[in-house]
This record gives structure tokens, C-alpha cells and sequence, in this order.
């Protein structure tokens, strides 16, 4: 039988790169893909330590969630919509039958399928991964890289959370984090018609706020020069931004977001703090009569939104793209996301080579 490679996360701080997963076969019903780029997020580092953020995950496990691949196999009886050879996007999110330890039934590939299913094999650090009925795959352009069609995850987050947030044309956004999840936020802020993309970050993050600005960001603000509330009502006449979007790591920004919005603004917290303690000032959302949303991944809709916008071309996919890896530089993806080497990018991307 043939054999591939994949990284297990044993969710205890470490990880393996094994060459003995058999390549799956479909499920009844599914298919299987081969991987071609995952692409990796600060929520990757919180997995690797063994933090359990979403429905019924698994340690050990072979993570990746924002996965694209060819389908490699379909199951005679499988109705995914798909032929054999189409590039595909993978919505995480698969809905099964309910179980006594996760009674809505909600599991998450890359997260919540662990190796003894199957082959082990439901994560993008595989080079091939099998694929459920009922899965939900968009079909992706041949025309930009597989590296660059990952952002389809990130991108269709937005596209929920903006909508989710009412966010119109002619309205300022602030975006604390600039990651790759707020660079996607304010090139996404801004082809929706935003009249100001104010985006945040420390003196660390230089290059990714030059980043923000090539991408749609119209004022970046280093918050260990600026105040950022300053800054903002400056811009604003006084006013306030109408949407605070919260992509940082640090303990202090969900507060924050209530200063920098106004009167009935909404908020939107997404940035993971790796269980570190979180200081919030409740009385502001009451005295403002604030909105606060929390930002857990896309749908349906919005992943197949997010496939439109990078099929019809024209989204800053390149210069989001980051640094690249291969799986033999997972040490290489794993410093770059904890930011503890020289190196710096916006973006980490795993590509695999079949």
C-alpha cells in the first residue's frame, strides 16, 4: 500500500514528522484529497501546546485547517460536487451524528479527528487526507498558486465576521493584529468601501504594518509611539470607529476596543490569548450600548464567498503570502509562528511536494 508523510501535533509541546501513514481510501460517501498547501495560524501554536479550542479536539492529531488540494479519489456513491483533479478549498467545520461528548455534532478537520480514524489522516500537514460526506468543498482557480488560494480560510472569516457586524461602505475600521488575519481583514475592510482601515500593531511588527498598507490599510498606528485611542479620534473628528476588530495576542486589546468605537459601535473579539488572564471594563459596554461579537471561524456561505472573491482575481493574495516551507521545515513554520527568530513574514504557508 502506498505510503505519504504528515506531521503529528502530540499536543504536549512537540511534534513528529512521520513517512508511514497509508495513503487513505475514500470514506463511504467521501473522497480523498491530495494536500497541496495548508496554511498555518497563531492557532496552530495554541494546538501544538495542547490547548483544546474547538468542538471534541484530539491530541495526538495531524493539524492544518486552512487546506487546499486536488481530489486524488471519489467513492463511487459520493455526491461532494466535485470531479477528480478539481483544486478545491476545505470548510473545516463537519457536521456528523451527535455523541455523548459532542451532542451537536460539530467536528473540525485538523482539529477534532484523531489517528485512529481511518488512516489518521484528516488534517493539511498530510500529504494526503480523506475527506467525509457532507464535507463542504469550494472549487478554486488554477489561475493563482495553491500557497496563495489558502487565505480562503482567513478571507472567508472576514467575510462572516464583517457581515455579521453590519459593516457598510464609508465606515472606519480598526483592526488591532496585524497577522495574517488582520492583513486579510483590512484588504477585505477595504473592497467592501471603507472610508478609513486603521490598523495596529507595536514596534515589532514593522514590516507587517507596511504590509497592511499595501493591501488596503489607509493608517497604520505603532502603539509604542501612539495611542491608539488618540489616534483614532483624531482621524474620526472625535467620533469614534464604527467596528473594532480584536487580532492580537495581547491581554489588553479587548478592553481597548470599547475606546476606540462609538456610541452602539460593535466589537469583534478573535484574537487568541492563549488562556492568559483578560482585563474588561463591562460598565463601557453598558454605557455605550456596545455590540460584542465573537470571532469563530466562517460557514458555508462565507467560504464560498471567499472562493468567488479569489477565483475573479484582483484580492492581494501575493504579497499576503508569507514565508514558505516544506515539511522538512516544520521547526523553520513553528519559529516563524512564535515569532522567536530573525526571520519575520506575515504569513506561514505549508507546501507540499507530490
Amino acid at each position: 500500500m502506498a505510503t505519504c508523510r504528515a506531521v503529528v501535533f502530540a499536543g504536549d509541546g512537540t511534534w513528529s514528522l512521520r513517512d508511514d501513514f497509508s495513503v487513505p481510501e475514500p470514506p463511504e460517501g467521501g473522497a480523498v484529497l491530495a494536500v497541496e498547501a495548508v496554511g498555518l495560524c497563531h492557532s496552530d501554536v495554541s494546538q501544538l501546546a495542547g490547548h483544546h479550542h474547538v468542538p471534541g479536539e484530539v491530541s495526538p492529531v495531524v493539524p492544518g485547517h486552512e487546506i487546499v488540494g486536488r481530489v486524488h479519489a471519489l467513492a463511487d456513491n459520493a455526491e461532494l460536487g466535485v470531479e477528480v483533479g478539481d483544486r478545491v478549498a476545505v470548510d473545516i467545520v463537519w457536521y456528523g451524528p451527535p455523541t455523548d461528548g459532542n451532542p451537536f455534532g460539530v467536528r473540525c478537520y485538523g482539529y477534532s479527528f484523531g489517528l485512529d480514524e481511518g488512516a489518521g489522516l484528516w488534517g493539511g500537514y498530510g500529504e494526503y487526507m480523506a475527506v467525509l460526506p457532507g464535507t463542504h468543498l469550494a472549487k478554486l482557480t488554477d489561475d493563482v498558486s495553491a500557497e496563495e488560494l489558502t487565505l480562503f480560510e482567513p478571507l472567508s472569516n472576514m467575510v462572516a465576521w464583517l457581515g455579521q457586524a453590519g459593516f457598510q461602505a464609508g465606515q472606519t475600521i480598526v483592526i488591532q493584529g496585524p497577522g495574517h488575519m488582520g492583513l486579510t481583514c483590512a484588504a477585505y475592510a477595504k473592497s467592501l468601501g471603507a472610508a478609513n482601515v486603521i490598523v495596529t500593531g507595536t514596534d515589532e511588527d514593522a514590516l507587517r504594518l507596511e504590509v497592511a498598507r499595501e493591501v488596503g490599510a489607509d493608517h497604520v498606528v505603532d502603539v509604542t509611539v501612539d495611542d491608539p485611542v488618540e489616534v483614532v479620534m483624531d482621524l474620526t473628528g472625535g467620533f469614534g470607529a464604527s467596528v473594532a476588530v480584536d487580532l492580537a495576542s495581547a491581554p489588553v486589546t479587548p478592553s481597548l476596543c470599547f475606546d476606540l468605537v462609538h456610541h452602539r459601535g460593535t466589537v469583534v473579539w478573535a484574537g487568541l490569548k492563549d488562556r492568559q488572564a483578560v482585563p474588561v471594563v463591562t460598565d463601557k459596554v453598558v454605557m455605550k450600548g456596545l455590540r460584542v461579537m465573537g470571532g469563530a471561524g466562517g460557514d458555508a456561505g462565507s467560504v464560498d464567498e471567499a472562493a468567488r472573491i479569489l477565483n475573479e482575481g484582483g484580492f492581494p493574495t501575493a504579497p499576503l503570502l508569507g514565508a514558505v516551507v516544506g515539511l522538512d521545515e516544520v521547526d523553520r513554520a513553528m519559529a516563524l509562528l512564535h515569532r522567536t527568530c530573525d526571520e519575520d513574514a506575515v504569513r506561514a504557508v505549508l507546501k507540499h511536494s507530490h
